[in-house]
């Protein structure tokens, strides 16, 4: 690999307090030449520690490590390094810390008793712009939310392949403006073809189209 090829690659850090867990990770990371793991850490302080002296894109951190709380940690982290991105790959499966991480900006959240190769698909969603989050807890928040309205298939076939697309992107968490960089068009185009979405399958809000995008098996 050229010193060209590997200025590109990602880097990403991984904090864990259990080393062996972070070999794991660092194996299976390994296996993606456009990924580099570029650092460590065993808890929060040694992770912001490490930030200051080496750059990093992506951070993979688990909620429950010695000292700092790890939503605590994922706040300061998006107030300090608002461009860095954050995964969470936990045991925690129970909503408050969902929705915690949620409420905080996180751009992935991944059970720990999840596929072990979803890391490097989370990782490559992340990289490309979008949200990635453990089916499980997605079906459970489409639960909690209720069904979708009229039926999904049905519906589906009113939108274009462009607004399956965006819709499939705000089902993952992704923002307008993370959207609208990721597909090379602006903002108020996406903003545009949100409102025609919404229109067309007579849903309200955000919350509705992360519903309707789960029970539709767009993510």
């Amino acid at each position: 690999m050229s010193p060209s090829d590997a200025e590109k690659r990602y880097r990403v850090i991984l904090t864990d307090d259990h080393q062996i867990l972070r070999l794991g990770l660092r194996n299976l990371i390994g296996r993606d030449e456009r990924v580099e793991v570029v650092g460590e850490a065993g808890d929060g302080r040694a992770l912001i520690d490490l930030l200051r002296q080496v750059p990093a894109d992506m951070v993979i951190l688990d909620l429950s490590m010695p000292g700092m709380n790890g939503i605590k940690l994922l706040e300061t982290l998006k107030l300090t390094h608002p461009d860095l991105k954050i995964l969470i790959f936990t045991m925690h499966r129970e909503k408050e810390f969902f929705r915690h991480a949620m409420r905080r900006g996180v751009d992935g959240y991944i059970l720990k008793d999840d596929d072990f190769d979803r890391i490097l698909t989370a990782i490559r969603d992340i990289r490309s712009g979008r949200k990635a989050f453990s089916a499980e807890l997605m079906v459970e928040l489409a639960e909690e939310l209720g069904d979708a309205p009229g039926d999904p298939n049905l519906s589906l076939e009113t939108l274009t392949r462009r607004e399956r697309e965006i819709l499939a992107r705000i089902g993952g968490g992704a923002t307008s403006k993370e959207i609208a960089a990721e597909l090379g068009i602006s903002f108020r185009t996406v903003q545009t073809h949100r409102t025609n979405i919404m229109e067309k399958l007579g849903i309200r809000n955000t919350a509705g189209l992360v519903k309707f995008a789960v029970r539709s098996r767009l993510i």
